[in-house]
């Protein structure tokens, strides 16, 4: 008889900054305050020492409107301009968005983070 783990399975992986930068994948970055869209690479991304995942940093207010210097509502990252295969999306009012982040945490064997004290900051 094999053991099964209790509670749920273990999320897919999130996309990390270090990850986007040595893939070099598009970020499509959205405002819905002032409508503008602008495209960043990956590797023109700020260098982090510590793995970040890009929801977090979407969801913390770390991508900003260039128009309107607002946090943005909307990220989608695609593995490449080219193709379009879009891998993660993060918007406002999408269901779950914090959730998705929090079982991440769960499930990350390295870099265990104390969720309440982390919202409390943001």
């Amino acid at each position: 008889m094999h053991h099964r783990p209790q509670g749920p399975d273990k999320p897919p992986a999130l996309i990390t900054l270090q990850s986007a930068r040595r893939h070099d994948m598009a970020l499509r970055i959205g405002c819905d305050f002032c409508g503008r869209w602008r495209k960043v690479r990956g590797a023109d991304l700020p260098a982090q020492l510590r793995a970040v995942s890009l929801g977090e940093l979407w969801l913390c207010g770390r991508f900003r409107c260039s128009g309107c210097g607002r946090p943005a509502t909307s990220l989608e990252v695609t593995e490449s301009e080219l193709a379009g295969c879009r891998k993660e999306k993060w918007a406002l009012g999408e269901a779950f968005a914090a959730e998705r982040l929090r079982r991440h945490w769960r499930w990350d064997p390295y870099d265990r983070r104390d969720w309440e004290a982390w919202f409390r900051r943001t």
